[in-house]
């Protein structure tokens, strides 16, 4: 049964992220048609995130009231209803709504998220499931952007109905084949409608703060390039939409690459996972300042490396959260993480966004000055745990 069901929730998340990848290397280019600036393209992706910010913790309250397998069709639905309102947009305020739906239902992630762990049995079980959506997001970077790309050559739109139709198809597939994950549904459970409050209990709680700020300052480093990656390999390199979009696809080849093979057989083999959040924080603080430079030579290089250490650190990080999180409570810390998440992807965007207009390589730059906090911030962690050794509750091992 829980094969069966991971299987149904992978393919899910699956499907969600191919389609998104669809649209990453066309829609920054897509709405310069409207005349904005860097700056608007970035708000644009920060509006998104403003309505996930808000809906993040009730998605996942609900989720463990009422349980995980309505609240993720309800967020897949919200995401094809966002794309059909996009591509038939021929407004600029039409397409700033599209995105406010879009994200307002934005628990795809979340909950699966929430769904997998509640099949995990130890700590590194954990992180092997959390790696599976760290492939998913790999996949859907290896065939979303070049499909996209490809896509766009024949109609401007024809990526955004795609994107709509695969997450249409998705929904239906939940519907009709992914069982619900947890066994007892927690009806009295209170639902924090305040997201600032939802926020402030995580990080007032010190059996969660660390880890929770911890994700909100990794994704705030790599928000700060993902907005403005496509923009940089035009303007720097002269890239078309669909050469950016096959470079950004072998990202995804690697980050798929390191989830499935390199997680388990070197990752894990060799390293407890405190160590391996401390060798790649440390390595991406040096990518990054890598990638700021102009030779096309050695920026392919170092994206390599960038493929590897991202989606390792990530899964990291969310691993450890679900360990601590209480089992009545799992989908309401998960989607405050999601929450901070969607803050970083606020800030990120709109500061990389400022950034660019002034230099092209300053989202580079501060994508590297952010990481040198999560490496400042997992260093404290790696203290606080020598001290105990061993948290038997959670079984996350110094």
């Amino acid at each position: 049964m829980k094969d069966r069901r991971q299987f149904i929730v992978i393919a899910t998340i699956l499907t969600d992220m191919v389609g998104l990848g669809i649209i990453l290397p066309v829609l920054p280019i897509y709405v310069q048609q409207f005349g904005i600036s860097t700056f608007t393209i970035g708000l644009l992706t920060s509006i998104f995130a403003l309505f996930s910010f808000v809906a993040g913790p009730i998605l996942g309250s609900l989720s463990d009231k009422y349980g995980r397998r309505p609240i993720l069709i309800i967020s897949i639905l919200g995401t094809a209803i966002g794309w059909y309102m996009f591509a038939m947009a021929h407004h600029l305020w039409i397409i700033f709504l599209a995105r406010a739906i879009d994200g307002a239902t934005a628990g795809n992630v979340s909950v699966a998220q929430s769904y997998l762990t509640d099949l995990a049995t130890d700590q590194k079980d954990r992180i092997m499931k959390l790696s599976l959506i760290s492939t998913c997001i790999g996949i859907g970077f290896i065939a979303g952007p070049a499909i996209g790309g490809l896509l766009s050559e024949f109609s401007p739109t024809l990526p955004f109905w795609v994107t709509a139709g695969i997450a249409t198809v998705n929904g239906v597939l939940a519907i009709f084949f992914l069982p619900e994950s947890i066994r007892e549904k927690k009806k009295d459970l209170h639902i924090g409608w305040n997201p600032f409050t939802s926020i402030w209990y995580a990080i007032s709680n010190i059996k969660y703060r660390t880890y929770i700020l911890l994700i909100f300052f990794t994704t705030l480093a790599f928000e700060s390039y993902h907005s403005s990656f496509f923009l940089y390999v035009s303007n720097v390199f002269g890239m078309t939409k669909a050469s950016s979009g096959l470079l950004f696809s072998g990202i995804g080849i690697l980050i798929a690459l390191n989830q499935v093979v390199f997680m388990k057989h070197f990752w894990l083999k060799f390293f407890k996972p405190h160590k391996v959040q401390v060798i790649t924080a440390s390595a991406l603080i040096i990518i990054f300042l890598g990638l700021s430079q102009f030779s096309m030579v050695p920026f392919l290089l170092t994206v390599c490396l960038l493929g590897i250490t991202e989606g390792t650190l990530i899964s990291m990080n969310g691993g450890e959260l679900s360990g601590v999180a209480q089992e009545h409570e799992r989908g309401k810390i998960i989607g405050i993480s999601h929450s901070l998440i969607a803050l970083s992807q606020m800030i990120g965007p709109a500061i990389s966004g400022y950034a660019m207009d002034y230099h092209v390589r300053w989202p580079w730059m501060i994508a590297s000055f952010w990481m040198v906090i999560v490496l400042g911030i997992i260093i404290i962690k790696n203290k606080q745990l020598k001290k105990s050794e061993v948290n038997l509750e959670t079984g996350i091992t110094y």
